[in-house]
């Protein structure tokens, strides 16, 4: 069986049309959240994950957005101090949203005999670096399951974290963008196949993601923000 496990799409429906057009053949589709928020193409992604019948958790933009839909001043947010959050909640109508506040926090399930806990985030920006960690936080988040192994959105670093034996988790980073440290401009994700933990990534059509943020309206620190994240690499 192969599944493919995205995180953080963030609204980036050219990102994640280029990773199906690769793993098309996938027999289930699993992400870790953040589906929304920061890019032009909220109610796309959003229609695609249930086209597809993508298990979902809830992120925390997810979570974010989904508010600020029901916030009264929504419509009345002047353009100079418009955030991405409104953008997107904008965009979006109330059944988006009803699926948004719907997705669970966590989520379990089992491929080829190993069970997987998913969920958003461990806490804040950490990272899990020990067995106790790893023990503790999945009793909270999986009381009374067995977790063989951990999937974690989140951070937007893609990376397979092996504690022990049994204490193994993984991020299969975003598929949108990477952190201000990183210049890496592909669209990340992971694909797990007869138990194998493959980290992969593929080249997308940034500069139309660019050019559809350029012709938005938002705060000057949003479009700054968002303009480094798909604009052009100086060499």
């Amino acid at each position: 069986m192969k599944a493919l496990i995205l995180s953080d799409i963030h609204s980036n429906i050219i990102a994640l049309e280029a990773i199906w057009a690769r793993e098309h053949d996938a027999d289930a589709i699993y992400c870790a959240g953040d589906l929304v928020d920061y890019g032009t193409h909220p109610r796309e992604v959003l229609d695609w994950m249930r086209a597809h019948r993508v298990v979902c958790v809830q992120g925390n933009h997810d979570r974010h957005v989904a508010e600020t839909f029901h916030d009264t001043a929504l419509w009345h947010v002047s353009e100079r101090v418009l955030q991405w959050r409104h953008h997107n909640a904008r965009r979006l109508a109330a059944d988006d949203v009803a699926f948004l506040l719907a997705l669970p926090e966590a989520v379990t399930f089992e491929l080829d005999g190993i069970w997987y806990g998913m969920t958003h985030l461990y806490r804040n920006y950490e990272l899990i670096l020990s067995r106790h960690a790893y023990a503790s936080f999945c009793r909270s988040r999986f009381p009374d399951m067995q977790i063989d192994r951990l999937i974690l959105g989140h951070t937007h670093r893609q990376g397979i974290m092996t504690l022990g034996e049994r204490e193994v988790w993984l991020n299969p980073g975003s598929a949108s963008y990477r952190r201000l440290d990183d210049p890496d401009q592909e669209a990340h994700y992971c694909i797990i196949e007869d138990g194998r933990m493959l980290l992969r990534s593929v080249a997308y059509d940034c500069r139309a993601v660019y050019a559809e943020v350029q012709r938005q309206r938002l705060a000057a620190d949003e479009l700054q923000v968002a303009q480094w994240f798909f604009g052009p690499r100086s060499e």
